[in-house]
């Protein structure tokens, strides 16, 4: 028992001197910069992190209002450095300086989730390579799969329907044409939909954790939450078995039919046929020899790209769409009318979806008005210290966050009235919501700018044009959001009842 003891002592010292010696080289090794100005706070070591999280609209402004654009702050244990609107494209556009990917992993250990680095580097080489060359042929099979699923989930609303849970009928709904799009074969297996819904939410939920341990030294708060994955648990083996028993087969055949009929042999077109096409994935076409784990583990990180930016965007245009309906409802709805009587096919075309610029602008006015007060952090990666335009220097290891509100917020960048809702501020200025601009960053910029953007604003689209022609939806309640809240710097997630009801025109279907 004694020896047990004693040698938890040494672990325990053995820790703490690791600390303190990772501390004291890393003083000794200091080079005076000319730093932002840190914001004062009054609490040592909690430092801003109690504003930060309870009022960080008003930490925000203030900060800005006193030190200007570029500042930075003491959260949980470590200081931030908060670039406004004039350093922010500073920032997106110097990869090799500030990495995403590195800030991301500060917070939630990604790359061991899904086991490597490669994989969710593929993933982005692959969304940004098969999306553009593809949508063109998927958009039929997003409007078929969005009106199936519409009809699944909400259904002929003769009467008022009430959907409790309209974040979760959204995602169910978008899962249909997402897995379409990822596994062609799966789209109505019910253990794969449900397996796409369970996954996105279990990694997203890690995203919640907060980095207390951070305050002793960000350090610990990154070993604590990766020590689960690295003793096995993992949010992805619970599904594991699901994928590889419903995948493996459509491989299998896939495999066998390109080789037993060679150039005639039609290739699917979804993603995961894009992993089956690289040569490091099926040397040989012999399913023998594939790495099924390598496999799940790729689709994986499609799905909770997909699923967890999808749910959001879609959920917010619908509820702003419905808070602000005596005012943009039936304009939207007239649009969609003349669209839909102008179509030479049954189905929407790319150049169909493109004429919907009032609705695209609504979109894209109603995502600006709902991003972060901050967000995308960078990590500095510079071998020292990295000096801005305006003249300040941030280390090696600082992370840097934009300030979306002071994007979102500037009349120079937004026109009049900034910080009111004007749905479509955003036609005069030919400026689509796929469209990567000073003033519009929920997608970021630069080269590592969201890939699969134009995919997702398009089903967003679609999704709300067929709730346009066929429903009337309100809610029980006067104001869906009388103020906005925040979680920190991130807006909660409205979640209010929703009611459908068939609209009383007949329109073409």
């Amino acid at each position: 028992m004694i020896e047990v003891l004693l040698g938890n002592i040494y672990i325990q010292s053995f820790i703490v001197g690791l600390i303190l010696a990772a501390v004291f080289f890393k003083l000794s090794r200091r080079v005076k910069l000319n730093e932002p100005p840190l914001a004062y706070y009054r609490i040592p070591i909690i430092g801003h992190t109690w504003s930060f999280l309870t009022d960080c609209e008003k930490l925000i402004l203030e900060s800005r209002e006193k030190y200007g654009e570029t500042f930075s702050l003491y959260v949980f244990g470590q200081i931030m450095t908060i670039v406004g609107k004039e350093t922010t494209h500073e920032v997106l556009k110097n990869d090799q300086v500030f990495d995403f990917r590195e800030g991301l992993r500060m917070q939630v250990p990604l790359h061991l989730i899904f086991k490597q680095d490669m994989i969710i580097e593929k993933h982005v080489k692959i969304t940004r390579d098969f999306i553009p060359g593809k949508l063109k042929h998927l958009i039929s099979r997003i409007q078929k799969n969005i009106s199936k699923a519409l009809d699944l989930y909400i259904g002929e609303c003769e009467e008022p329907k009430v959907i409790h849970e309209p974040r979760k009928a959204i995602s169910d709904i978008f899962a249909i044409p997402i897995v379409n799009i990822i596994v062609e074969e799966c789209y109505d297996n019910e253990d794969i939909l449900e397996t796409f819904k369970g996954l996105t939410f279990s990694i997203a939920n890690l995203f919640r954790i907060p980095p207390v341990l951070s305050f002793i030294h960000p350090w610990l708060h990154q070993q604590f939450i990766s020590i689960p994955l690295r003793f096995g648990w993992n949010p992805i083996s619970k599904y594991r078995k699901v994928f590889i028993s419903h995948i493996k087969p459509v491989i299998e055949k896939r495999l066998y039919d390109k080789k037993r009929l060679g150039d005639a042999w039609v290739a699917p077109v979804d993603v995961l046929q894009s992993y089956l096409d690289d040569p490091e994935v099926t040397p040989d076409l012999n399913p023998n020899n594939i790495n099924y784990d390598y496999t799940v583990y790729a689709i994986c990180n499609f799905i909770f790209v997909s699923m967890a930016s999808t749910l959001e965007f879609a959920s917010r245009p619908l509820y702003d769409l419905i808070e602000r309906k005596q005012r943009y409802w039936q304009e939207l709805y007239q649009e969609a009318q003349e669209i839909n009587k102008q179509r030479n096919r049954n189905e929407l075309t790319l150049d169909d979806i493109s004429k919907m610029v009032k609705l695209d602008s609504f979109v894209k006015e109603s995502l600006r008005f709902s991003t972060s007060i901050v967000g995308l952090p960078h990590k500095c990666i510079s071998k020292s210290y990295y000096t801005f335009a305006n003249g300040y220097q941030v280390p090696s290891g600082r992370i840097v966050n934009l300030n979306f509100s002071d994007t979102n917020n500037d009349e120079e960048l937004q026109g009049q009235n900034p910080t009111e809702f004007h749905a479509y501020r955003h036609i005069k200025h030919n400026s689509p919501a796929t469209k990567l601009e000073r003033n519009f960053l929920i997608f970021g910029g630069g080269k590592h700018a969201c890939p699969g953007r134009s995919l997702a604003i398009n089903e967003i689209k679609v999704f709300l044009h067929q709730i346009l022609l066929k429903y009337d939806v309100r809610t029980d309640i006067e104001e869906i959001r009388p103020k906005r809240k925040y979680l920190g710097p991130f807006p909660v997630p409205i979640n209010v009842d929703l009611v459908f009801e068939n609209r009383k025109e007949i329109v073409k279907n």
